[in-house]
């Protein structure tokens, strides 16, 4: 998504025209509608009414509550396209899998860049984007090798000093929400670091002096520990690392994280127990463990969507079941995918869940 919008961005400025055409969806899918703009859709008059419906409902609800009248999803979407391309695919008359080729609204080849256009500048006019604080290191915290974010200027991989806990920068950036819950709508993430794996049951007694686990090891994931125990073991380490501002993630930024990278949710552990942390394969963000091993508590509490953070469901103290995120080792694969949310009361202490730290980044300056 980051890499389509630094492609398509240039095109915005000579834009009105298509945004007018696309009408009040363009409001809210300024992405899609650049999207749809350089594609044959626009000139043959395939506009958003023509696959999702007049959407009146959405469109009048201001929090996008209502769904679109046709919203298709994987193979869904191939109906759509057999509206017009009754013979299939122009080049393979194939008549099945277009999403597989092509996207969804531009109908472009994902692998190969938009051709350039005369609105598009050239390389050597675009503004470079510089690290506003560079070589920041927040405190507590050790650069693990010497990648650095170029937004932030952030190293990418860190330790928490004194605990060996590795952590990994994630940019700003969104996600869609939704695909396990409607309705599905975008939520904007700002940069932060999330550990690199689960809390492990060493790090946890280093900072306790307890080990609550069911099935014991250092490097196994801490479990069997509360929401509100979370909170405590946060309450600690920010009592230990000057700056503080260690916390659990937010389910938005969960699921960002755990579809940030490479695709693939594999069932791997053997047996009905945890695996040592670091046992799944990471990807492009270096997270691992993402999906299996512990369920994952997150900050939020348990409230219909549209995720909101400013709704109250991100307030400490308020009362109500929170969120877990990632599935676990006892659990049958369905529950592993990354948009399944597990409600579940603060104060159950289950031998099959865990916790993954988050630390915000917004409070570095130059």
């Amino acid at each position: 998504m980051a890499r389509l919008i630094l492609l398509l961005a240039p095109l915005a400025l000579a834009a009105q025209t298509e945004f007018r055409q696309a009408g009040v969806c363009s409001r809210c899918h300024v992405v899609s509608v650049l999207e749809w703009s350089v594609s044959k859709h626009r000139s043959a008059g395939t506009d958003c009414r023509r696959c999702h419906g007049p959407s009146e409902a959405h469109v009048a609800n201001e929090r996008n509550e209502v769904p679109p009248d046709r919203l298709p999803r994987a193979a869904a979407i191939t109906g759509l396209c057999r509206d017009c391309h009754t013979a299939g695919c122009p080049k393979t008359q194939q008549p099945a899998a277009c999403q597989s080729c092509h996207h969804v609204h531009a109908l472009l080849d994902p692998n190969k860049a938009p051709a350039a256009s005369a609105t598009t500048p050239a390389p050597a006019a675009r503004k470079s984007r510089r690290a506003p604080f560079p070589d920041a290191v927040l405190p507590g915290f050790h650069p693990a090798g010497a990648a650095r974010d170029r937004q932030t200027g952030l190293a990418r991989e860190v330790t928490v000093t004194g605990l060996a806990i590795p952590m990994v920068l994630l940019p700003d950036g969104e996600v869609d929400l939704g695909s396990g819950a409607t309705p599905v709508h975008t939520v904007p993430v700002k940069a932060f670091y999330l550990g690199k794996h689960e809390l492990t049951q060493a790090q946890w007694q280093a900072l306790m002096g307890t080990n609550p686990s069911a099935y014991q090891g250092d490097t196994l994931p801490v479990e069997r520990v509360s929401w509100h125990d979370a909170q405590a073991l946060v309450a600690a380490l920010n009592q230990r690392i000057p700056g503080g501002g260690f916390r659990l993630p937010t389910e938005a930024e969960w699921e960002y994280a755990a579809r940030g990278g490479a695709p693939g949710w594999s069932r791997d552990n053997s047996g009905f127990r945890p695996q040592p942390v670091g046992a799944k394969p990471a990807n492009r963000w270096g997270r691992h463990d993402m999906a299996g091993n512990v369920w994952e508590w997150c900050s939020s509490l348990a409230r219909d969507y549209p995720y909101d953070a400013a709704d109250g469901r991100e307030a400490p103290a308020a009362p109500g079941l929170r969120v877990l995120r990632g599935g676990s080792f006892a659990d049958s694969t369905d529950l592993l995918d990354p948009a399944f949310r597990h409600l579940e009361r603060p104060d159950r202490r289950l031998r099959w869940n865990g916790l993954r730290l988050a630390r915000s980044v917004s409070t570095v300056g130059p």
